[in-house]
């Protein structure tokens, strides 16, 4: 095996072990998440009319904040692997922007967390802006991946294309929803489900006019 050749096999052997590394990392960001249930340890609520679960409905709208958090989270592993997905290796620079997407993911753990009642704009102003950048480094790092040639040979250009516009959803939501948060948690948290499903509608109707507006051409 040549230089290239064996530079090639480290390089793809240093896209597995980065793909491991984020999904341990992200395995300990959802334990975290588990920290934040409601606590039981003193036993108050054996008292209480229905047991744990009046627990459970009397913290529901906490429950409710942290479930879209373990979702949002959930949906970054999955756009992650999405971007990661159609590489056939890495190096370093691309490395340092998976890293960077992973940092910012964390930093959305850090406001979720510190102010799960949204009692600060700050909280989710922050949430929605760290999910926003990750998404867009994320993003950036599969630019960078394509142009420099770090795909996979079997990928067609359209294939490339329809990888971008499939990530694109994730930031923009986030970043749209920056701007629900000045309206109030109630607003904000709704966002998460009113954005994507009008950014998702909105592209569905503008690929079937592009296609049939190919159709038309002569």
């Amino acid at each position: 095996m040549g230089k290239e050749g064996a530079g090639t096999a480290a390089a793809c052997r240093q896209l597995r072990r980065l793909e491991t590394f984020l999904d341990v990392a992200y395995a300990v960001l959802f334990v975290d998440f588990i920290m934040y249930l409601p606590h039981t340890e003193d036993m108050e609520w054996t008292e209480l009319p229905y047991g744990l679960l009046s627990l459970l409905i009397d913290n529901s709208l906490d429950l409710l904040r942290l479930i879209i958090a373990v979702g949002l989270t959930l949906i970054s592993w999955n756009l992650t692997h999405k971007l990661l997905g159609p590489l056939e290796r890495t190096n370093p620079r691309h490395t340092l922007l998976a890293l960077l997407q992973l940092i910012f993911v964390c930093l959305f753990l850090f406001f979720a967390i510190a102010d799960p009642e949204l009692a600060s704009l700050s909280s989710p102003v922050g949430q929605s802006l760290a999910l926003a950048l990750s998404g867009f480094i994320g993003i950036a790092g599969w630019s960078y991946a394509r142009k420099n040639g770090l795909t996979r040979a079997d990928l067609s250009e359209t294939e490339k294309d329809e990888v971008l516009r499939s990530a694109i959803i994730e930031p923009v939501t986030a970043l749209l929803n920056t701007g629900f948060a000045f309206a109030g948690p109630g607003a904000w948290t709704a966002g998460w489900f009113v954005i994507p499903i009008f950014l998702v509608t909105t592209r569905g109707r503008l690929e079937r006019r592009r296609q049939r507006a190919m159709v038309r051409k002569p």
